[in-house]
């Protein structure tokens, strides 16, 4: 397992979608075969070369309000995503060394997925349920001593979210808090517990621009906070109009979230277009540094 001590910079968190049905870029490594996993392994040493310190490998789509898309069985996601893994770990050892090391994380709410993951080289757990799904994911974390990110989610369509919800950051910061309690007492440690706001999953519009307008208010309370802003539909709201919403234009919008919350204090940043993330963070660490 390929891990680092802390996380404690800002870094990009790179998506690699290995599979048919994810909202972005599901199908891009589908042949009619199944999977291209050597495909998927190119991207994410792009990824790596473009600035990622972390790779979020993802053998199940998360949005499962869409049309289409469901729970894909366990073993299907270790056939997606292992043999991935696998090479990542290898051919990320024939890099040049990086400081800190390159995560290697698995996106899952599954148990067996995670821990065939991290036998395979992953270090860390994306669980987009915060351990509720399947409550022997933390054991695997506290186990393996693997980092953990625990996101909020509602699953109903954020196209039929209420309007906007009283007291979102207190609901949402609340609940994740919550269950970093919870991991914690199951045996997981504190250093190892990342939080993830679940922005777009079952929130409306505004409520997605209030919890990035107080995100400092999650990280003052000492977890390190993931963002997932990248190409979701609220960023469409800001896109001027007769300008085209399509993932350029996204990507941009992106960009300058991903530059406004590195300000705030968020660390990890999951995009799909990692070029363009690191250059923001680039240009948020240049401006610090003149200050």
């Amino acid at each position: 397992m390929a891990t680092c001590s802390e996380i404690v910079r800002p870094m990009i968190m790179g998506v690699v979608n290995v599979t048919p049905d994810s909202f972005s870029d599901g199908g891009r490594f589908s042949t009619s075969g199944g999977i291209d996993h050597q495909a998927c392994i190119e991207q994410g040493l792009r990824m790596v070369l473009q600035g990622a310190s972390i790779l979020d490998i993802g053998g199940e789509a998360s949005s499962f309000h869409r049309p289409g898309v469901v729970p894909v069985p366990a073993d299907q996601q270790i056939h997606r995503v292992v043999p991935v893994i696998e090479g990542l770990a290898t051919r990320l050892g024939e890099l040049p060394k990086t400081d800190p090391a390159v995560i290697i994380s698995i996106d899952t709410r599954c148990s067996a997925v995670a821990q065939a993951a991290i036998s395979a080289g992953a270090g860390m757990i994306n669980d987009t349920s915060a351990g509720e799904h399947d409550p022997e994911v933390f054991p695997v974390a506290a186990r393996t001593g693997c980092f953990v990110v625990l996101m909020h989610m509602w699953v109903e369509s954020p196209q039929h979210a209420p309007a906007e919800r009283e007291n979102i950051c207190a609901e949402v910061f609340g609940y994740l808090l919550r269950r970093a309690q919870a991991a914690m007492d199951m045996g997981i440690a504190q250093d190892r517990i990342l939080l993830d706001p679940g922005l777009g999953f079952g929130k409306a519009t505004e409520d997605n621009w209030r919890i990035l307008a107080h995100i400092d208010q999650l990280v003052d309370r000492g977890f390190p906070v993931v963002l997932g802003a990248s190409r979701k539909r609220f960023l469409s709201k800001i896109i001027p109009d007769g300008t085209p919403d399509n993932w350029d234009q996204r990507d941009m919008a992106t960009a300058l979230v991903t530059g406004q919350a590195a300000q705030r204090g968020v660390l990890v940043h999951r995009v799909h277009n990692v070029a363009s993330g690191a250059m923001a963070l680039a240009v948020t660490a240049r401006c610090r540094s003149t200050q």
